[in-house]
């Protein structure tokens, strides 16, 4: 599931893994090119967004509870966005943290 330009979160059989993009040059040519470098292994999905969350709000390095807020913001709307692609029209999203029905 892509969150956004720069993270997602992929799953194998024991753990949801979440990716975050990073831009590499070749120490041969000096030629750019992506990779995505593993921030962490969770047990759920949910784990895995507070994390995501958890680490923009690490990256504004704290300058102000302004920019701070502004970027919880764009990641939940990144979030939002992220389900609503994901989310099957056969199967009810449950929300992040939100009670089962």
């Amino acid at each position: 599931m892509d969150i956004g330009k720069d993270w997602k979160i992929e799953s194998d059989s024991l753990n949801v893994i979440l990716y975050r993009k990073k831009t590499r040059k070749r120490k041969d040519t000096g030629e750019a090119y992506i990779h995505w470098e593993e921030v962490g292994y969770f047990a759920s999905v949910e784990n895995a967004l507070l994390a995501l969350v958890s680490q923009g709000v690490r990256d504004t390095e704290l300058k102000d509870l302004k920019t701070v807020v502004a970027e919880i913001k764009k990641l939940e709307a990144m979030v939002k966005m992220a389900l609503s692609v994901s989310t099957s029209p056969l199967q009810p999203s449950k929300g992040l943290g939100g009670s089962n029905p």
